[in-house]
């Protein structure tokens, strides 16, 4: 068994953890002989800082050594830090289970964020798609309206990530 979940990236440390939080909650779900897959998808947001994959990588490498129940020997890391936006990272989710089978495969995202996300990736990889999707909770702010202005620009958004297959 083969599982991919995806983090999706986020520029605010919190709702970034809150996914990671969460995506750990699934990979200990998971029965212990599967082959877990963590596709951490963000790039750099800002000049100079770390990728949003690799801040990923990090947060849950540091936990590992204190997660029980999960054979955490059978994770791997894969990380795309070129994604910028939601559509590069479906771009980057479509090349991944394009290339290998995956029994299950997850997104982890925000609860304000998982209908705009879900557009999208119906857009990039198709209304059939075998993702599930797992919502953290955390709210942040004023990004559930932010939201409703994003939603108004999806199309927009696969078109210019389909220029990158």
């Amino acid at each position: 068994m083969n599982v991919l979940i995806i983090i999706l990236g986020c520029h605010v440390a919190a709702l970034l953890n809150d996914r990671i939080q969460t995506a750990l909650a699934l990979a200990q779900s998971v029965e212990p002989t599967a082959n877990v897959s963590f596709g951490f998808s963000g790039g750099i947001k800002y000049a100079g800082a770390e990728s949003e994959a690799k801040k990923m990588q990090r947060l849950v490498e540091t936990q590992k050594p204190f997660i029980y129940g999960a054979n955490t020997d059978n994770w791997d890391f894969i990380l795309d830090e070129k994604s910028t936006n939601t559509a590069e990272n479906f771009v980057y989710v479509r090349s991944l289970i394009e290339q290998e089978a995956f029994s299950n495969i997850y997104v982890v995202t925000s609860d304000f964020h998982a209908e705009r996300a879900e557009r999208i990736a119906n857009g990039i990889i198709g209304p059939n798609n075998p993702i599930e999707w797992i919502v953290s909770p955390l709210e942040f702010g004023d990004f559930r309206a932010m939201e409703q202005v994003h939603m108004r620009n999806v199309e927009n958004d696969i078109r210019k990530a389909m220029r990158i297959l």
